[in-house]
């Protein structure tokens, strides 16, 4: 023994020798443009702590670290000493640093002070660069000896690089400020471009594939994108949100680029955006495909959680998203809110896009390891689990129960929680979620600590989902019951059973091993509920899966009707619904109603009107949920498309007095709908008294605009100008921006024809905004200097409309003809003719007619005969026939010069004999003969 201990005592040191050497860690330096560069390079990410008191810097990792400094320092640091484990570094005066992991090798960057930071450094880098996670991870453990001056960033939140603000000469970008939406901002990118967003961390991570970056300046001083921040990548820009969680982001495509807003989902609700279909495909080397409808291209990153390579596929238009993070060996798909995203832990993954999907695959021609089981995160085996739910036979179970009541009853009533949660879940094994829930909550009763358990209130909320008690699930959504697979199981039980179909469909396509594992009682309550979501949502593989376990049990005739429908098979489908809409189940009836005269419209079995009543049923089948509320929004929109406004809006007045205020805000866009259907229908009495009833439902946007206006239309035909302009005077009141400018234009003009320029110009200036569309704007331009003009204030009114250039032209010459200014009227006309009739030879329609022959009114008027042949050459073969063609003929006509022109000038007086009778058939709207 003592000989033992000596050998041991002697090679001790050279261990120690061994360990340290094999521990030596090479310190590279590099400079790049604005910062310097030091590099650890570790074989194994170490823990290590930082300390910086003003310009000195302690750098410590783990003892038995022997460190190598460069030969060379980099820019921004003065001097590196290092000795064994510890590296003191004194950096440049003003210079910031920020330091971070990257898988093995701990990265220090050093950045120039402001003064120079817009220098570039003229020396070439001495070593490769190290590419730079978004942000930053943090150490284990930053000890501070001093607090951190002003100057330097915190390792949270690491400041962002000098240059990473677009140039002035890009687009900028644009804040939209809705008094009713969500915040949001437009990103000008080029059309076609493609996007992907994701959340990682606190930060949301927007993607596109376009290198013309917008210029984020306009956003800095926006309470909710102000610290937006952007990179420009190889042929694609990254967008950086600080956004905290829950708030995501939505994104969507735009004549104009993306607008991104930041939203916050309701509890439950899950990421904005459609579910992506997941399917794998058989063959030799099995792929996994998330389909999509327009891929763009795939966008490599740097995972900033992780530090791994994160493939983003970006979409062109669309919603689809991965909506359940999903685990394999050697990919992740995390959730995303547009897009693909896959976390590659292999160097063969490839993401590849393709015409309506993404394929995922082993790059080289390598072999992945997916098949058909590996649509789900993992065998049920290797699922993270919540609860000890035994998959034992009903007689072992019995007996397993009959213990731990045996005993609970010997034990202190502060002894029984654990014994009582084991027998909550043999009672949820044996499919008995009422007695479960009973023994759960005598728990509740006895012990504290039972409330503040997440696992046992999880446990109480699953037994009263199974028990249909769902107002006592809230502990299933609680954030302190860790994130398990199971937990992601029984949350999408208690979204089916809410009819939250986006969410649940892809909770059970993720944990259907697990689903398929449980023991058989509890297998046979949940399969119903993960069929129809699978159904729902068109997950046709998880659905077959699921059909084929639960075998011919009545509860699934529903799911199996629909995965019919969805094959094209109408008459096998409709067969079905008719048989459960006959059947027991009120909820299914409900539901089996609604898919069969979808499905009969769909297929023109009936018409908007018939569909309308056979749906009527499906209110009284179920009542009292989100289904119901989901169906009258259905029977509403086919009212409408019926043409029957008024029974929609009534139906939607209703729908709205029986919800909560809460809930009433989400029915508005379709009551407005229904509104403005029963507007249009309505003759024209009948629908001013019901706008007068609901003035607040008219929509203060341009639907509501063009409604009032079509009414205005129908009161002038019928006389009813005064009544016209009461509405419009009220409408324009309750509007806002653009449509109350429209509005008041549209009173002005009335007013204006009334002879009444005083009552014009004030319609004008009680719809004044500040910002106004350029037509619109032009308009009241016009208006007003017409109405000056009647008020005798001929100068101001003609400075004015030449202030408003060619586009005003037409209402220039008018003024100017009013005045008797011949010359100048025609002039006016004259420019705004050339710059608003299409070019030769198109033909020119009515009105474009009108306005060449009171040109050739003007110029005969002013006597100017070369400009009347210049118009005669232009325009004589574009006037086509009629008493307008007529008429310019003989006012573009060449002058009499001798007796050979006498048989003209007959014709001539012959045609305007006729010329008047015919104008007068023309304005009165009767046939011309000739």
């Amino acid at each position: 023994m003592r000989l033992a201990l000596a050998l041991l005592l002697v090679l001790l040191p050279g261990l120690a020798v061994a360990e340290r050497v094999a521990e030596r860690v090479a310190v590279r330096a590099g400079d790049h443009p604005g910062f310097g560069r030091l590099v650890f390079d570790w074989p194994v990410p170490p823990a290590y702590t930082l300390e910086q008191q003003g310009e000195s810097v302690l750098l410590r990792f783990p003892p038995g670290t022997d460190l190598r400094p460069p030969r060379r320092l980099p820019r921004n640091l003065v001097a590196l000493a290092a000795e064994a484990e510890v590296a003191r570094l004194t950096l440049r005066p003003g210079a910031r640093l920020r330091h971070y992991r990257l898988g093995g090798r701990v990265v220090v960057d050093l950045f120039d002070p402001p003064a120079v930071a817009a220098r570039a450094d003229p020396r070439p880098p001495s070593v490769p660069a190290v590419p730079v996670p978004p942000a930053l991870v943090a150490p284990p453990v930053v000890a501070a000896a001093a607090p951190p001056t002003p100057e330097v960033p915190r390792v949270e939140t690491p400041a962002a690089p000098p240059a990473s603000l677009p140039p002035a000469a890009a687009p900028p970008a644009r804040v939209l400020a809705g008094p009713h939406g969500p915040p949001g901002i437009l990103l000008p990118f080029p059309a076609e471009t493609a996007a992907a967003v994701l959340r990682r961390g606190d930060q949301v991570l927007a993607v596109f594939d376009s290198a013309v970056a917008p210029d984020l300046r306009p956003l800095l001083r926006d309470p909710v994108f102000g610290a937006i921040r952007s990179e420009t990548l190889p042929g694609a820009t990254l967008i950086r949100v600080p956004l905290a969680p829950p708030a995501e982001l939505r994104a969507r495509s735009e004549a104009g680029g993306w607008v991104l807003e930041a939203v916050r989902p309701p509890v439950g609700s899950g990421l904005p955006g459609q579910p992506m279909v997941l399917e794998a495909e058989p063959g030799p080397s099995p792929r996994l495909v998330l389909r999509a409808a327009a891929p763009g291209r795939v966008v490599p990153v740097t995972d900033p959680e992780t530090g791994l390579p994160l493939l983003l596929g970006t979409l062109r238009r669309g919603e689809e998203a991965t909506a359940i993070a999903r685990r394999l060996p050697e990919i992740e798909l995390p959730p995303t809110s547009l897009g693909a995203a896959v976390l590659a832990r292999s160097d063969g993954i490839a993401l590849i896009p393709s015409r309506d999907r993404f394929i995922l695959s082993a790059a080289g021609g390598g072999r992945l390891a997916l098949d058909a089981a590996a649509l789900r995160p993992a065998v049920a085996a290797a699922m993270t689990r919540s609860f000890d739910l035994p998959a034992q036979a009903t007689p072992e179970l019995l007996a397993r129960l009959q213990g731990l009541q045996a005993g609970i009853a010997g034990a202190p009533p502060l002894g029984r929680m654990s014994q009582r949660r084991a027998a909550g879940e043999a009672l949820l094994a044996l499919g008995l979620p009422q007695e479960a829930q009973a023994m759960l909550t005598l728990g509740f009763a006895e012990d504290p600590r039972a409330a503040t358990d997440s696992r046992y209130g999880a446990l109480a909320a699953a037994a009263a989902l199974l028990s249909g008690r769902l107002a006592e699930t809230e502990a299933l959504r609680s954030p302190a019951w860790p994130d398990t697979d199971e937990a992601t199981l029984w949350r999408a039980a208690l979204a089916a059973a809410q009819g939250e179909w986006r969410l649940a469909g892809p909770g059970f396509a993720a944990t259907l091993p697990l689903v398929l594992a449980y023991p058989g009682a509890l297998r046979a309550r949940l399969l119903p509920l993960a069929a129809l979501a699978l159904a729902e949502v068109g997950d046709g593989a998880a659905l077959g899966q699921v059909l084929s376990a639960a075998g011919a049990a009545e509860e699934l005739a529903l799911p199996r009707a629909i995965q019919a429908d969805s094959e094209g098979k109408a008459e096998e489908a409709l067969a079905a619904y008719d048989r459960i809409a006959g059947g027991r189940d009120r909820l299914a009836r409900a539901r089996a109603i609604r898919r069969a005269v979808e499905l009969r419209l769909a297929t023109g079995k009936l018409d908007a009107g018939q569909a309308a009543k056979a749906l009527e049923a499906a209110l009284f089948a179920w009542r009292g949920d989100a289904q119901e509320i989901e169906t009258r929004l259905r029977l509403a929109a086919l009212r409408r498309a019926a043409g029957d406004g008024r029974g929609a809006l009534a139906l939607m007045r209703e729908t709205v007095a029986m919800v909560p205020d809460s809930a009433a805000a989400a029915l508005q866009p379709a009551l407005r709908e229904s509104f403005l259907a029963a507007l249009a229908e309505a003759p024209p009495l009948p629908a001013v008294a019901l706008f007068d009833a609901y003035p607040a439902l008219l929509p203060p946007d341009a639907q509501g605009e063009a409604a009032v206006l079509l009414l205005v239309d129908r009161l002038l035909a019928l006389d009813l100008g005064d009544r016209a302009a009461t509405l419009l005077r009220a409408a324009m009141e309750r509007a806002g921006g653009a449509t109350r400018a429209a509005l008041g234009q549209r009173l002005a003009s009335m007013r204006l024809d009334a002879d009444d320029a005083a009552g014009a110009l004030a319609a004008l200036g009680d719809s004044a905004v500040e910002e106004l569309p350029p037509a619109t704007a032009l308009g009241r331009g016009v208006l007003a200097a017409r109405a000056e003009a009647r008020r005798g204030r001929q100068a101001g009114a003609i400075a004015a409309l030449r202030a408003l250039g060619p586009a005003a032209g037409e209402a220039l010459a008018e003024v100017l003809a009013d005045s008797a200014d011949w010359p100048g009227a025609a002039a006016a006309l004259g420019v705004h003719l050339a710059t608003t009739l299409p070019e030769a030879p198109a033909a020119l329609d009515e009105s474009q007619r009108r306005r060449v022959l009171r040109q050739a009114v003007l110029l005969a008027l002013a006597g100017e005969e070369a400009g009347l042949g210049a118009l005669r050459e232009r325009h004589a073969a574009r006037m086509g026939e009629g008493p307008l063609a007529e008429a310019f003929s003989v006012l573009t006509a060449d002058p009499l010069r001798g007796l050979a022109d006498l048989p003209r000038l007959q014709r001539e007086l012959q045609l305007f004999r006729n010329l008047p009778r015919r104008l007068e058939a023309l304005r009165a709207g009767g046939p011309v003969t000739r």
